[in-house]
């Protein structure tokens, strides 16, 4: 999440210029001819300020073509003659300036804004199926020009924009693209679908999303999400155990634990002990309603990385200017996290806190049913829904909790409540019933805090916590997988022990 954004001028007299988003940090710049080899004076590269120029000037005038892989959240301005102009991927901003050239935009349309003007309609034009725009033209006399915009609504969520200042241009193509997997920002209207896709998809199709995704591993173990398919006979749980106390219980054997589908009691295959490896992710709420606790929600947050253990994995998301931002993945990389942490930089926004739950969970959880998995999340759990403002989530509570049941991920609010002197509203008092019934329904825990002082004893209730926590496994008895939902219980023999997991899961 840069402060600052990439910014780039491609200028092509003589052919095409294709912009593409690239996943990679670093630019690439490649050119190419149809007529002859390139050399090094066909392109001339500089630096203005913090913007890369690259201008085509082939001494002999020969047609040459430039291609640019551009870092995410790149602005780029494009200006061609009567060549192709081709941008593909979501953009931050990008300008496109072309006489009688074709021009190609390939974007995520629900995500993007569209203002294009020219001095006439495009002789051929292809927009796609179910994306409306408005057409017509606008000014006066020598001024009166065609434009194209998109008809998104004014409160509606988008990430970027893209302005054309054309001439006569021979076509125009709109081509939609979906936001890549591989995106680090995502757009909490795509929350609904996925949360729907949680209860629907084959097993073997979330394994498949989980390994194509940017660092995944190649893990062996066992796929038991909260969906499965038929080739799928391993039912994987995380379970915590603590006592009256509600301190960790630990070296439990497999015999220790009992499993109940539905009822019926299950054969336990296997019980992990405690040192087993967490994938942890923290959520930072960096709304408009958590602006006064920006600094100790960053300190919090490096706290918290430091109390994980060597063999574990830590990612960073963040809820920021309405989107769910991919700050880093899992990584063992601690020290790069904290760097991460620091440069977050002065951010407000919405609050649709439900959508961005839901899309912290499918980043990196969702297939890694065989691996341990908690979310941690810095929030005063308000979303706009509860108070009826700008950029609610889409996502209902009530859709979220049913899911959450059946989620692969302990969920842990430390629930940063302002009201520590007066009585909190209702709407907050509601926040945070939420938030528990979230940590209950996937076997976390909620973490109250009104300031950073009272975060102290947490730091080590959550490493204690961590230490609870046990990976079971069994082969379902029922083996007839009709997609229904089943109910779990888990129990231990050992008397005066709290144990807490996710409820069940979808048998498809």
């Amino acid at each position: 999440m840069p402060a600052g954004a990439a910014s780039f001028q491609l200028i092509n007299l003589y052919g095409d210029v294709k912009v593409v988003m690239s996943p990679d940090a670093m630019a690439q710049i490649r050119r190419s001819s149809p007529a002859r080899d390139t050399t090094a004076e066909d392109v001339r590269l500089q630096q203005d300020g913090g913007t890369t120029r690259v201008e085509a000037q082939p001494p002999d005038k020969a047609r040459i073509d430039l291609e640019l892989a551009a870092p995410f959240g790149s602005v780029v301005a494009v200006r061609t003659k009567n060549g192709l102009a081709s941008v593909e991927g979501m953009f931050r901003r990008v300008l496109v300036r072309t006489d009688t050239g074709k021009v190609r935009l390939a974007v995520p349309w629900r995500a993007t804004r569209l203002h294009l003007q020219a001095d006439a309609e495009p002789a051929e034009m292809k927009t796609p199926p179910g994306v409306r725009f408005s057409k017509g033209t606008a000014g006066k006399g020598e001024r009166r020009r065609w434009q194209l915009e998109d008809r998104l609504g004014e409160m509606w969520v988008t990430y970027g924009g893209i302005t054309v200042d054309a001439g006569r241009i021979s076509s125009l193509e709109l081509v939609e693209a979906p936001i890549a997997a591989d995106s680090p920002v995502k757009m909490p209207w795509q929350a609904p679908e996925l949360l729907d896709a949680f209860s629907t998809m084959p097993a073997a199709r979330i394994e498949q999303r989980r390994r194509s995704s940017p660092g995944s591993s190649n893990s062996t173990a066992p796929d038991g999400g909260p969906v499965f398919s038929t080739e799928v006979r391993v039912v994987n749980l995380t379970v915590s155990v603590t006592d009256a106390g509600g301190r960790p219980v630990t070296g439990l054997q497999r015999e220790d634990f009992q499993i109940l589908e539905d009822g019926q009691p299950q054969q336990v295959s296997y019980a992990s002990s405690e040192e087993t490896p967490f994938n942890l992710a923290f959520l930072l709420d960096l709304s408009g309603s958590t602006q006064r606790d920006r600094a100790p929600m960053k300190e919090a947050t490096r706290r918290f990385v430091k109390i994980t253990r060597a063999q574990d994995r830590v990612a960073l998301y963040a809820l920021a200017n309405d989107h769910f931002h991919v700050i880093t993945r899992l990584t063992a990389d601690r020290e790069r996290v904290l760097q991460m942490i620091d440069a977050i930089p002065s951010l407000s926004g919405g609050s649709p806190i439900y959508d961005a739950l839901v899309l912290s969970y499918a980043e990196e959880f969702w297939g890694r049913g065989a691996e341990r998995n908690a979310l941690i999340i810095i929030s005063d759990g308000i979303d706009n829904q509860l108070q009826g403002m700008r950029t609610p989530s889409e996502t209902s509570f009530k859709k979220l909790r049913q899911a959450a049941e059946g989620f692969h991920a302990m969920f842990y609010p430390v629930f940063l409540d302002p009201f520590n002197r007066l009585p909190p509203p209702g709407w907050a008092r509601k926040a945070r019933q939420q938030m528990e019934q979230l940590a209950e329904a996937t076997g976390g825990r909620l973490f109250p805090a009104h300031s950073l002082n009272d975060l102290e004893p947490v730091y080590a209730q959550v490493a204690e916590e961590l230490r609870s926590v046990y990976s079971l496994g069994y082969s379902p008895r029922n083996q007839d997988f009709n997609g229904a939902w089943r109910k779990i219980e888990v129990r231990v023999t050992k008397p005066g022990v709290r144990v807490r997991t996710r409820a069940g899961y979808y048998a498809h």
